[in-house]
């Protein structure tokens, strides 16, 4: 991973399947610790009303955006929704229910079960062969034997793997190793290229990142290659990626243009127009045309949003603490916590020593500093822990879920 400095920055979900090690790191990666522990909250439904994973004993269940408990309790994993379908485990076995909690696929069928996407999931049985089982339970597509690893389908293409004998010189006698090979499948369950890619990620609006000779490059699903090979690319967001080349960042359209050069020591992905660059161990605001917004003369930034950017500063005692600027790196709020999130909803996570709050735009409390973290507010509910119970904010400070008596 390329990584900077320890920070909170959650502006991007994470995939945790992505076997690029997660390239929008680029634009992410300034707090490793806390985007760990975002890993658990991405994408919680795209069902008509949005289920979230609740714990109670040590089992999972789902509540409403309300906090109502609609699905009690009783599974050992219970991840996201997603199209109407979520995974959870029983006695450690993966099944797949739908919102009114009917079993799709039953336990003791599949070892692995991902997300459900495009009609489907890949699922791999106990014999390690892979199949795309439908919305009703039935197989839709059996893959070959010498399937490694099968993904959800995105923009009607799955990433799939094989291992493969690579061949390479050391001392002048030929070595063998073992090594893996990337190529994409079509719904009709049709290679849609050759496996040619060391790494590869799943295709989103058309666009996938591929890498080939430890080099990265973009292709569109007809498998053309839209930008030149560079070092890496990160996730595009806003219709642009930071890309790295000769160890400096810059960044490209999704068309594969460059627009923004390789200049910076470092750079985040744009969040509403404007993106973190760092020039001479100070980072400032540029917008999409390159134009500095004021001076570097701050730490860290936060992704700007809402009108609001949290940004780092030492005081006189070498002590780093967080305050809020706009857009034009105006104060907005003097530096006093000792860790900011970002504003999502009119509100953002605080942290003052150990415990994380919740304030509004005026600076006031909404959550009090009482809990071990705090999450953002995308949702209109935040995921909180207090003494290492997993639990939820709603955007009035409410704790959530709400359990009947």
């Amino acid at each position: 991973m390329f990584t900077k400095s320890p920070s909170y920055y959650a502006g991007v979900a994470i995939n945790v399947n992505d076997c690029f090690n997660e390239i929008n790191i680029i634009a992410l990666m300034k707090h490793i610790s806390y985007t760990i522990i975002f890993i658990t909250l991405l994408n919680l439904s795209a069902s008509a009303q949005k289920l979230f994973p609740i714990l109670l004993k040590d089992k999972w269940g789902y509540m409403n955006p309300e906090g109502k408990v609609v699905i009690t309790p009783k599974y050992d994993i219970a991840q996201e929704f997603n199209e109407g379908f979520a995974v959870v485990a029983l006695g450690n076995q993966p099944c797949l229910i739908n919102a009114s909690e009917k079993r799709i696929i039953d336990t003791g069928v599949y070892q692995f079960i991902s997300k459900f996407s495009e009609g489907s999931c890949a699922a791999r049985n106990f014999k390690m062969q892979w199949f795309y089982v439908d919305a009703t339970g039935k197989v839709a597509m059996k893959l070959d034997s010498f399937i490694y690893e099968a993904n959800p389908f995105h923009n009607g293409l799955s990433r799939v793997s094989r291992q493969m004998d690579e061949v390479s010189k050391k001392y002048y006698i030929d070595v063998t190793s073992l090594a893996y090979r990337f190529a994409y499948i079509k719904s009709d369950g049709k290679y849609a290229c050759d496996f040619i890619y060391r790494d590869a990620e799943n295709f989103e609006n058309n666009m996938a990142r591929v890498k080939e000779n430890n080099m990265t490059y973009l292709i569109d699903n007809t498998f053309t290659k839209k930008c030149k090979e560079t070092t890496e690319i990160g996730k595009f967001n806003e219709g642009i990626a930071v890309f790295i080349d000769n160890g400096k960042f810059g960044y490209m359209n999704d068309k594969g243009e460059i627009i923004i050069p390789a200049q910076y020591d470092y750079a985040s992905m744009f969040n509403n127009g404007l993106a973190e660059v760092e020039i001479q161990k100070k980072v400032c605001f540029i917008n999409t045309a390159g134009v500095k917004q004021f001076e570097p003369t701050f730490d860290e930034l936060r992704p700007y949003a809402e009108g609001f950017a949290g940004f780092k500063m030492f005081d006189k005692m070498g002590k780093a603490k967080y305050g809020f600027i706009n857009g034009k790196g105006e104060m907005m709020m003097q530096p006093f916590y000792d860790e900011v999130a970002y504003f999502a909803n009119g509100l953002c996570p605080v942290r003052k020593g150990s415990k994380w709050g919740a304030i509004n735009k005026e600076g006031k409390l909404v959550l009090k500093l009482d809990f071990d973290f705090v999450g953002t507010f995308e949702d209109g509910v935040a995921e909180i822990i207090y003494n290492d119970i997993s639990l939820y904010a709603d955007l009035r400070g409410n704790i959530l879920p709400v359990w009947d008596k």
